[in-house]
């Protein structure tokens, strides 16, 4: 594997450049994908197009939150993974511990944590999301299809 690869940064408002920038290292409990499709919704467009940018992304940042691919590299103690499982995940993952997670209201997580990079070579899955968000892809249903769920 390449030390770097192609990634769409957004740096603002109808500010999309493609750019040459490390492929992600991976830490404990992480995941590194190879992303095999990506689409494009909503939010995409409004943040691109308007700029509505709170705490959902930091920029300037890889784009793209839809997704779907197989596993590159992954931490060992990860048993239940392995290297070339197709798989994708939802953008976010509460913590499940504050004081809107206890009361059962996860979409209000005060330290949800948010993933964008769908729109490059590879991805990394932090390890909150492998641990609640990752699923594994059926062998039936296609990337293009699991990067629409």
């Amino acid at each position: 594997m390449a030390d770097t690869m192609k990634a769409a940064m957004l740096y603002g408002v109808r500010d999309l450049r493609i750019e040459d920038v490390p492929v992600p290292s991976i830490g404990s409990g992480e995941v590194l994908v190879r992303i095999r499709a990506a689409t494009t919704c909503g939010t995409d467009l409004k943040i691109f197009q308007r700029g509505y940018v709170n705490r959902v992304i930091k920029l300037p940042t890889v784009f793209g939150h839809e997704w779907a691919g197989e596993i590159v590299d992954l931490d060992p103690e990860l048993s239940w993974l392995k290297k070339g499982m197709r798989i994708r995940a939802g953008n976010s993952a509460p913590c499940f511990r504050c004081r809107m997670c206890e009361k059962g209201k996860f979409n209000l997580c005060e330290d949800m944590i948010w993933l964008w990079g769908a729109y490059a070579e590879y991805i990394k899955v932090p390890a909150r999301m492998v641990a609640v968000n990752l699923q594994p892809i059926p062998p039936h249903v296609s990337y293009e299809e699991a990067a629409l769920t």
